[in-house]
């Protein structure tokens, strides 16, 4: 079994991220917010952690506060597919979560390929009739990191640190 490790920096931005995308159309949806809680839930982050998550989600976050810059090529390009798969959560991709997109490819230095196959890793998580944000946050964190890494298939144990 291959073990990933997922930086405290990296889970924190990353569930920022997904804060800024949520509120990126101007208004918070219920499955939003229970797909930055069921993120909460993956990371098993303590309480108090959780509660500051919650307080966040009361308001928006801009994106140019957010620490993305420091993250690893990895980090960013997991990231991006949280942030996209967050755009799509509530069954509307907003021209203004677009823009967020746009601006955050073109921050992590993304061509038009790689943000295309990276997109591709997002819609392919978020497919079927029965969607529970809760459970797909869990699939799409355990699913991102092997399609990221290029390796072959086989079992990936995540590990937070």
């Amino acid at each position: 079994m291959r073990r990933l490790t997922i930086s405290a920096h990296a889970c924190t931005e990353t569930l920022s991220l997904l804060i800024t995308m949520a509120w990126a159309d101007g208004r918070l949806d219920e499955r939003e917010k229970a797909g930055v809680r069921g993120a909460a839930e993956v990371l098993n982050l303590s309480k108090e952690f959780r509660d500051k998550l919650d307080k966040a989600l009361e308001k928006a976050m801009p994106a140019d506060q957010l620490l993305l810059d420091t993250l690893s090529a990895r980090d960013k390009a997991f990231s991006f597919v949280a942030a996209t798969w967050m755009s799509g959560v509530d069954d509307d991709v907003d021209a203004k979560e677009k823009a967020v997109l746009d601006k955050l490819a073109n921050r992590f230095g993304f061509g038009a390929e790689r943000r295309a196959e990276l997109e591709a890793i997002a819609k392919d998580l978020a497919k079927g009739d029965k969607r529970a944000w809760g459970d797909e946050i869990v699939k799409l964190f355990k699913a991102i990191p092997p399609r990221l890494e290029e390796s072959s298939p086989g079992d990936v144990e995540v590990a937070f640190e």
